[in-house]
Protein backbone atom coordinates (compact mmCIF):
# COMPACT_ATOMS: atom_id res chain seq x y z
CA UNK A 1 0.00 0.00 0.00
CA UNK A 2 1.27 3.47 -0.89
CA UNK A 3 2.44 5.33 2.22
CA UNK A 4 0.26 8.36 1.51
CA UNK A 5 -2.93 6.39 1.02
CA UNK A 6 -5.28 5.11 3.73
CA UNK A 7 -8.33 4.42 1.59
CA UNK A 8 -8.71 0.93 3.07
CA UNK A 9 -9.77 2.61 6.32
CA UNK A 10 -12.68 4.41 4.65
CA UNK A 11 -15.21 1.63 5.14
CA UNK A 12 -18.25 1.47 7.39
CA UNK A 13 -16.64 -1.25 9.49
CA UNK A 14 -14.24 1.44 10.68
CA UNK A 15 -15.99 3.33 13.54
CA UNK A 16 -14.26 6.59 12.58
CA UNK A 17 -15.58 6.45 9.04
CA UNK A 18 -19.06 5.37 10.13
CA UNK A 19 -19.11 8.37 12.46
CA UNK A 20 -18.25 10.64 9.51
CA UNK A 21 -21.10 9.16 7.44
CA UNK A 22 -23.49 9.71 10.33
CA UNK A 23 -22.32 13.31 10.65
CA UNK A 24 -22.57 14.28 6.99
CA UNK A 25 -25.45 12.08 5.83
CA UNK A 26 -27.69 11.15 8.73
CA UNK A 27 -27.55 14.56 10.38
CA UNK A 28 -28.36 16.18 7.02
CA UNK A 29 -31.46 13.97 6.78
CA UNK A 30 -32.52 14.76 10.35
CA UNK A 31 -32.22 18.48 9.69
CA UNK A 32 -34.09 18.19 6.39
CA UNK A 33 -37.03 16.15 7.65
CA UNK A 34 -37.26 18.11 10.93
CA UNK A 35 -40.62 17.23 12.56
CA UNK A 36 -41.91 15.48 9.45
CA UNK A 37 -42.29 15.74 5.67
CA UNK A 38 -45.62 17.56 5.52
CA UNK A 39 -45.83 17.40 1.70
CA UNK A 40 -45.49 13.61 1.56
CA UNK A 41 -47.65 13.05 4.61
CA UNK A 42 -50.53 15.16 3.29
CA UNK A 43 -50.37 13.98 -0.31
CA UNK A 44 -49.80 10.22 0.10
CA UNK A 45 -51.31 7.44 2.16
CA UNK A 46 -49.16 4.95 4.05
CA UNK A 47 -48.89 1.29 3.16
CA UNK A 48 -48.22 1.70 -0.53
CA UNK A 49 -45.13 0.37 -2.29
CA UNK A 50 -43.35 2.01 -5.17
CA UNK A 51 -40.21 1.71 -7.26
CA UNK A 52 -37.93 4.55 -8.26
CA UNK A 53 -34.81 4.99 -10.37
CA UNK A 54 -31.85 7.26 -9.78
CA UNK A 55 -30.41 8.48 -13.09
CA UNK A 56 -27.30 10.48 -13.98
CA UNK A 57 -27.86 13.34 -16.40
CA UNK A 58 -24.22 13.78 -17.38
CA UNK A 59 -21.16 11.49 -17.70
CA UNK A 60 -19.33 10.84 -14.44
CA UNK A 61 -17.48 8.41 -12.22
CA UNK A 62 -20.06 6.96 -9.82
CA UNK A 63 -19.25 7.16 -6.10
CA UNK A 64 -21.21 6.92 -2.85
CA UNK A 65 -22.71 3.45 -3.14
CA UNK A 66 -21.73 2.10 0.30
CA UNK A 67 -22.81 5.34 1.98
CA UNK A 68 -26.13 5.46 0.11
CA UNK A 69 -26.89 1.83 0.98
CA UNK A 70 -26.18 2.50 4.66
CA UNK A 71 -28.52 5.51 4.64
CA UNK A 72 -31.33 3.89 2.65
CA UNK A 73 -31.23 0.76 4.82
CA UNK A 74 -31.52 3.00 7.87
CA UNK A 75 -34.71 4.67 6.57
CA UNK A 76 -36.26 1.43 5.33
CA UNK A 77 -35.72 1.74 1.57
CA UNK A 78 -34.46 -1.26 -0.38
CA UNK A 79 -31.94 -1.09 -3.21
CA UNK A 80 -32.95 -3.62 -5.88
CA UNK A 81 -30.17 -2.83 -8.33
CA UNK A 82 -27.17 -0.53 -8.62
CA UNK A 83 -23.87 0.18 -10.29
CA UNK A 84 -20.62 -0.12 -8.37
CA UNK A 85 -18.38 2.60 -6.99
CA UNK A 86 -15.85 3.59 -9.61
CA UNK A 87 -18.02 2.73 -12.61
CA UNK A 88 -17.80 5.21 -15.48
CA UNK A 89 -21.38 6.06 -16.37
CA UNK A 90 -22.94 7.84 -19.33
CA UNK A 91 -25.69 10.42 -19.46
CA UNK A 92 -29.04 8.68 -18.94
CA UNK A 93 -27.63 5.64 -17.13
CA UNK A 94 -29.63 4.36 -14.17
CA UNK A 95 -27.20 4.01 -11.28
CA UNK A 96 -29.65 2.76 -8.67
CA UNK A 97 -33.15 1.29 -8.40
CA UNK A 98 -35.14 1.62 -5.19
CA UNK A 99 -38.20 -0.08 -3.73
CA UNK A 100 -40.26 0.96 -0.74
CA UNK A 101 -42.88 3.24 0.76
CA UNK A 102 -43.10 6.29 -1.58
CA UNK A 103 -43.42 8.60 1.42
CA UNK A 104 -40.07 7.36 2.73
CA UNK A 105 -38.47 7.65 -0.71
CA UNK A 106 -39.68 11.24 -1.13
CA UNK A 107 -38.49 12.20 2.34
CA UNK A 108 -35.03 10.70 1.70
CA UNK A 109 -34.72 11.89 -1.91
CA UNK A 110 -32.79 15.11 -1.36
CA UNK A 111 -30.38 13.59 1.15
CA UNK A 112 -29.41 10.62 -1.02
CA UNK A 113 -29.12 12.77 -4.15
CA UNK A 114 -26.93 15.33 -2.36
CA UNK A 115 -24.69 12.47 -1.24
CA UNK A 116 -24.37 10.90 -4.68
CA UNK A 117 -23.98 14.25 -6.45
CA UNK A 118 -21.17 15.35 -4.14
CA UNK A 119 -19.21 12.10 -4.02
CA UNK A 120 -19.58 11.42 -7.75
CA UNK A 121 -18.52 15.01 -8.46
CA UNK A 122 -15.32 14.63 -6.43
CA UNK A 123 -14.60 11.19 -7.94
CA UNK A 124 -15.07 12.59 -11.44
CA UNK A 125 -12.80 15.59 -10.81
CA UNK A 126 -10.18 13.29 -9.31
CA UNK A 127 -10.33 10.96 -12.29
CA UNK A 128 -9.71 13.85 -14.70
CA UNK A 129 -6.60 14.89 -12.78
CA UNK A 130 -5.32 11.34 -12.17
CA UNK A 131 -5.59 10.45 -15.86
CA UNK A 132 -2.95 13.09 -16.61
CA UNK A 133 -0.34 11.50 -14.33
CA UNK A 134 2.12 8.70 -15.09
CA UNK A 135 1.71 5.52 -13.04
CA UNK A 136 4.68 6.30 -10.81
CA UNK A 137 3.15 9.57 -9.52
CA UNK A 138 0.08 9.48 -7.26
CA UNK A 139 -2.59 12.14 -6.94
CA UNK A 140 -3.36 13.13 -3.34
CA UNK A 141 -6.30 14.78 -1.66
CA UNK A 142 -5.73 17.54 0.87
CA UNK A 143 -7.64 18.44 4.04
CA UNK A 144 -9.41 21.17 2.06
CA UNK A 145 -12.71 19.34 2.01
CA UNK A 146 -16.40 20.10 2.40
CA UNK A 147 -17.47 16.58 3.38
CA UNK A 148 -14.42 15.43 5.34
CA UNK A 149 -13.67 11.73 5.07
CA UNK A 150 -16.47 11.24 2.53
CA UNK A 151 -14.56 13.52 0.17
CA UNK A 152 -11.42 11.47 0.87
CA UNK A 153 -13.25 8.27 -0.04
CA UNK A 154 -14.62 9.85 -3.22
CA UNK A 155 -11.05 10.79 -4.16
CA UNK A 156 -9.96 7.17 -3.71
CA UNK A 157 -12.89 5.96 -5.86
CA UNK A 158 -11.78 8.39 -8.58
CA UNK A 159 -8.23 7.03 -8.60
CA UNK A 160 -6.50 9.28 -6.07
CA UNK A 161 -4.96 8.72 -2.63
CA UNK A 162 -6.10 10.07 0.71
CA UNK A 163 -2.96 11.66 2.22
CA UNK A 164 -3.75 12.36 5.91
CA UNK A 165 -7.19 11.36 7.16
CA UNK A 166 -7.06 13.69 10.16
CA UNK A 167 -4.65 15.53 12.45
CA UNK A 168 -3.78 12.39 14.44
CA UNK A 169 -3.10 10.24 11.38
CA UNK A 170 0.34 11.61 10.48
CA UNK A 171 2.80 14.33 11.44
CA UNK A 172 2.91 17.33 9.13
CA UNK A 173 5.26 20.17 10.01
CA UNK A 174 4.18 23.26 8.07
CA UNK A 175 5.60 26.76 7.80
CA UNK A 176 3.56 27.97 10.77
CA UNK A 177 4.97 25.21 12.96
CA UNK A 178 8.53 26.09 11.94
CA UNK A 179 7.96 29.82 12.45
CA UNK A 180 6.98 29.15 16.07
CA UNK A 181 10.11 27.11 16.77
CA UNK A 182 13.13 28.68 18.48
CA UNK A 183 15.34 25.89 17.12
CA UNK A 184 13.68 24.04 14.25
CA UNK A 185 16.57 21.59 13.80
CA UNK A 186 16.38 20.47 17.42
CA UNK A 187 12.59 20.34 17.38
CA UNK A 188 12.47 18.32 14.17
CA UNK A 189 14.99 15.83 15.57
CA UNK A 190 12.74 15.41 18.61
CA UNK A 191 9.76 14.74 16.37
CA UNK A 192 11.67 12.03 14.52
CA UNK A 193 12.49 10.41 17.86
CA UNK A 194 9.12 10.79 19.56
CA UNK A 195 6.57 10.31 16.82
CA UNK A 196 4.85 6.95 17.23
CA UNK A 197 1.89 5.20 15.67
CA UNK A 198 1.70 7.57 12.72
CA UNK A 199 1.79 6.57 9.06
CA UNK A 200 4.39 9.12 8.05
CA UNK A 201 6.17 12.35 8.96
CA UNK A 202 6.06 15.24 6.52
CA UNK A 203 7.79 18.59 6.42
CA UNK A 204 6.84 21.54 4.23
CA UNK A 205 9.63 23.16 2.21
CA UNK A 206 9.00 26.49 0.49
CA UNK A 207 12.45 27.71 -0.49
CA UNK A 208 15.87 26.45 -1.56
CA UNK A 209 17.08 27.34 1.93
CA UNK A 210 14.47 24.99 3.41
CA UNK A 211 15.59 22.16 1.14
CA UNK A 212 19.26 22.65 2.02
CA UNK A 213 18.39 22.74 5.72
CA UNK A 214 16.63 19.40 5.51
CA UNK A 215 19.38 17.74 3.47
CA UNK A 216 22.16 19.09 5.70
CA UNK A 217 20.64 18.17 9.05
CA UNK A 218 18.78 14.97 8.15
CA UNK A 219 20.77 13.27 5.37
CA UNK A 220 20.16 9.69 6.51
CA UNK A 221 16.38 9.49 6.24
CA UNK A 222 16.21 6.34 4.10
CA UNK A 223 14.84 4.22 6.94
CA UNK A 224 12.32 6.82 8.11
CA UNK A 225 8.87 7.42 6.59
CA UNK A 226 9.61 11.08 5.89
CA UNK A 227 7.88 13.04 3.13
CA UNK A 228 9.34 16.27 1.78
CA UNK A 229 6.61 18.58 0.49
CA UNK A 230 7.73 21.10 -2.11
CA UNK A 231 5.10 23.74 -1.52
CA UNK A 232 4.20 26.47 -4.02
CA UNK A 233 7.37 25.90 -6.03
CA UNK A 234 7.68 26.33 -9.78
CA UNK A 235 8.29 23.35 -12.09
CA UNK A 236 11.89 24.48 -12.55
CA UNK A 237 12.44 24.47 -8.78
CA UNK A 238 10.82 21.04 -8.47
CA UNK A 239 13.04 19.76 -11.30
CA UNK A 240 16.08 20.94 -9.33
CA UNK A 241 15.18 19.78 -5.83
CA UNK A 242 13.09 16.61 -6.24
CA UNK A 243 15.91 14.31 -7.50
CA UNK A 244 18.30 15.28 -4.70
CA UNK A 245 15.61 14.76 -2.07
CA UNK A 246 14.67 11.38 -3.50
CA UNK A 247 18.34 10.34 -3.58
CA UNK A 248 18.53 11.18 0.13
CA UNK A 249 15.64 8.82 0.83
CA UNK A 250 12.71 11.20 0.98
CA UNK A 251 9.34 10.71 -0.63
CA UNK A 252 8.71 13.92 -2.58
CA UNK A 253 5.29 15.54 -2.75
CA UNK A 254 4.48 18.61 -4.83
CA UNK A 255 1.73 20.86 -3.52
CA UNK A 256 0.31 24.35 -3.97
CA UNK A 257 -1.12 25.97 -7.07
CA UNK A 258 -1.67 22.68 -8.87
CA UNK A 259 -4.63 22.58 -11.26
CA UNK A 260 -5.86 20.55 -14.21
CA UNK A 261 -4.03 22.77 -16.71
CA UNK A 262 -0.57 22.74 -15.13
CA UNK A 263 -0.43 19.38 -13.36
CA UNK A 264 1.56 17.71 -16.16
CA UNK A 265 4.35 20.26 -15.75
CA UNK A 266 5.00 18.90 -12.24
CA UNK A 267 5.37 15.28 -13.39
CA UNK A 268 9.15 15.41 -13.02
CA UNK A 269 11.92 12.98 -11.99
CA UNK A 270 12.00 12.38 -8.23
CA UNK A 271 8.34 13.31 -7.64
CA UNK A 272 6.23 10.55 -6.06
CA UNK A 273 3.00 12.44 -5.40
CA UNK A 274 1.12 15.60 -6.30
CA UNK A 275 -1.59 17.02 -4.06
CA UNK A 276 -4.35 19.39 -5.11
CA UNK A 277 -7.18 21.00 -3.19
CA UNK A 278 -8.99 21.59 -6.49
CA UNK A 279 -10.31 18.04 -6.68
CA UNK A 280 -12.40 18.62 -3.57
CA UNK A 281 -12.85 22.39 -3.28
CA UNK A 282 -13.65 23.05 -6.94
CA UNK A 283 -15.49 19.84 -7.79
CA UNK A 284 -18.98 20.36 -9.22
CA UNK A 285 -21.86 18.20 -8.08
CA UNK A 286 -23.07 15.79 -10.75
CA UNK A 287 -26.59 16.28 -12.11
CA UNK A 288 -28.51 13.27 -10.75
CA UNK A 289 -32.27 12.83 -10.47
CA UNK A 290 -34.78 10.43 -8.91
CA UNK A 291 -38.02 9.45 -10.63
CA UNK A 292 -40.77 6.99 -9.75
CA UNK A 293 -41.52 4.12 -12.12
CA UNK A 294 -45.10 3.40 -13.10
Amino acid sequence: MFLLDASKELVLKNPAYKKAVELYVWQAYIQDISSGDVSANLFLKSGKKAEASITVNEPCVFAGMQEAKWFLDKVGIRIVGSMKDGNSVKKGNVIMKLSGDPKKILSAERTVLNLLQRMSGVATATNKFASKLPKNIKLLATRKTLWGLLDKRAVSVGGGCTHRLNLSDAVMIKDNHLSLSANKTHDFKQILKRAKDVRFIEVELQTEKDVKWLLKNFPNSKNLPVVAMLDNMSPSQVRKFAPMLKTSGYIVEVSGGVNEKNIKSFCLPGVSAISSGSITMKAFGIDISLNFQF
